[in-house]
């Protein structure tokens, strides 16, 4: 081979790298984390689950709404099969309840344009978790937050632990 049929194959293989880079680039993306946190709120430190919806992507990112999901039973693996089979689609949130924090009088601040670059946190009381948990099959949530073009993010599940009451 010569050096110019090197050059060539050098060439289209950096503007095919360079193409899919620039693609990725293009599209807004961001990332959800539910996090153990505490905070101070009317001079008392409250615990309890932060919600952080990131943009690291360069544009802004227009979200519509943030929900918590919690288990509400268990599913057999028939099921989660059967849920793949008919709807085409990956069981990330099947028997998951999905409910509004506006539900736990929890200011989401939705609609809300997130810029590039930039976070937004929530903090998910203790006392509203608790009441979460009640209803769930077990102490694990996690967060959807979804965007005004409907696409839905997960975060990860987060296993909430009881936390000990100060008894002093």
């Amino acid at each position: 081979m010569k050096i110019t049929e090197f050059l060539a194959i050098y060439a289209a293989l950096l503007s095919t790298i360079v193409f899919f880079w620039n693609m990725r680039r293009a599209i807004p993306q961001y990332k959800v984390e539910l996090i153990f946190g505490v905070d101070e709120i009317d001079g008392k430190h409250v615990s309890g689950a932060y919600i952080s919806v990131k943009n690291p992507s360069l544009h802004t990112v227009h979200l519509s709404n943030i929900s918590i999901l919690y288990p509400y039973r268990k599913t057999s693996i028939i099921e989660l099969v059967t849920h793949t089979l008919k709807f085409r689609r990956l069981p990330i949130s099947v028997d998951w309840a999905h409910s509004s924090l506006s539900n736990f009088d929890i200011d989401d601040g939705c609609p809300f344009a997130l810029e590039a670059g930039k976070s937004h946190d929530i903090l998910f009381p203790e006392s509203a978790l608790e009441k979460v948990f009640k209803d769930s099959s077990e102490r694990v949530i996690k967060v959807s937050v979804q965007d005004q073009l409907w696409r839905t993010k997960y975060s990860s599940k987060f296993e909430y632990p009881k936390v000990a009451e100060n008894k002093a």
